[in-house]
């Protein structure tokens, strides 16, 4: 069980996440339509987690063997260095649009209560832009049942910034 710091902490990080994004992102909670280039995170464990996600670098494709990037896109410098963090409360998903704006692959990397994932778990190459198949994605952070955090890139119909 987490002690009253821990708690404090992250009721005052999720509030302070709230307030920073809430000049440039709308939150929602459908999944149904979450628009292209958005942000969602998810929390199926039993207690919240602080997710942190960080921009390291934009390209105009992903890199060889990796979830990094490469090419140099033209990019504005906030969308290169963007950074993200909400408390992930249980079964209260959180949905953030347009915190990708650009059609450019982000390197990304999560953190969970402050640690990297096992395994590069939260090391990915992310495009919010529409595939060859004319469908855009949107990112999201997954705490499951056990407490493991991984990444995922969802197809959506709603092309969000990039129609």
């Amino acid at each position: 069980m987490p002690s009253p710091t821990r708690r404090t902490y992250l009721a005052t990080a999720g509030a302070a996440l709230g307030g920073a994004l809430a000049g440039c992102t709308a939150l929602t909670n459908d999944t149904d339509d979450v628009p292209a280039g958005s942000l969602r995170f998810v929390n199926d464990h039993d207690v919240p987690h602080e997710i942190t996600l960080r921009v390291v670098d934009a390209g105009t494709e992903p890199a060889d063997g990796g979830p990094g990037v490469a090419g140099d896109p033209a990019v504005p410098g906030p969308q290169r260095t963007l950074t993200a963090s909400t408390v992930a409360r249980p079964d209260e998903p959180q949905t953030y649009d347009a915190v990708f704006t650009e059609d450019a692959w982000y390197e990304v990397k999560f953190t969970m209560d402050g640690d990297q994932p096992e395994n590069n778990g939260g090391h990915t190459a992310f495009n919010p832009a529409p595939s060859d198949d004319d469908r855009a994605s949107y990112l999201g952070g997954h705490v499951h049942q056990d407490g493991t955090f991984t990444w995922r890139v969802s197809a959506t119909d709603d092309p969000g910034p990039f129609d």
